[in-house]
């Protein structure tokens, strides 16, 4: 019988624990299902209307929506927005809405849910205060285009437009006291897929 050395323990200590290194295989993705999180702390509310905590900001893209989203590589691809335009004074941004889209509560999503949500941000959120500062108007023509219009330049606003720093959401929830009671940001009513 040979003795264990500490140099043939750590040998095979090592070559044991091998097995546990390699990441494991990754399912095939699927749409639908339900997704399961481990937020910590608990988010004090799941729409990032007027709160920047880092457990809400990950929570409230998956029950609201921005107007674009962004790819690995940084570059704007649509969301609640189908096509976008900015202006060669870069002082007019405009939207083309996508169509069909229903909030939680089963009502349509509108131009005017936009405007609304731009409005309360700017006035509201922490971040929305000094990022929307330059927005003077946001002018809906027809219930499928919105228009940001700015005081001055903002290079940045396009980066601004997701569901994290921008959440859109539904004017006819959010109409009034919106910091009265945050009974709608505690509920489901975004048009996330939720």
């Amino acid at each position: 019988m040979t003795a264990l050395t500490r140099r043939h323990f750590t040998a095979g200590l090592a070559a044991g624990s091998l097995g546990l290194a390699v990441p494991a295989r990754a399912g095939t993705p699927r749409r639908g299902g339900t997704l399961t999180m481990v937020i910590q702390p608990e988010p004090p509310i799941l729409v990032s209307l007027t709160h920047t905590a880092g457990p809400t900001t990950r929570v409230s893209p998956k029950v609201t929506e921005g107007l674009l989203a962004f790819d690995l590589d940084f570059r704007p691809r649509p969301q609640l927005a189908t096509a976008w335009e900015v202006s060669g004074d870069g002082l007019r941004y405009r939207f083309s809405l996508r169509r069909g889209v229903k909030w939680h509560d089963g009502r349509p999503f509108t131009s005017a849910d936009v405007a609304h949500s731009v409005r309360l941000l700017k006035e509201h959120h922490p971040r929305g205060r000094g990022t929307l500062a330059g927005v003077v108007d946001v002018p809906t023509p027809d219930p499928h285009t919105a228009e940001i219009v700015l005081s001055r330049p903002a290079p940045y606003l396009l980066a601004a437009l997701t569901a994290s720093e921008t959440p859109i959401v539904p004017k006819h929830r959010y109409d009034g006291d919106v910091l009265g009671g945050f009974k709608w940001s505690s509920q489901r009513l975004g048009g996330g897929r939720l």
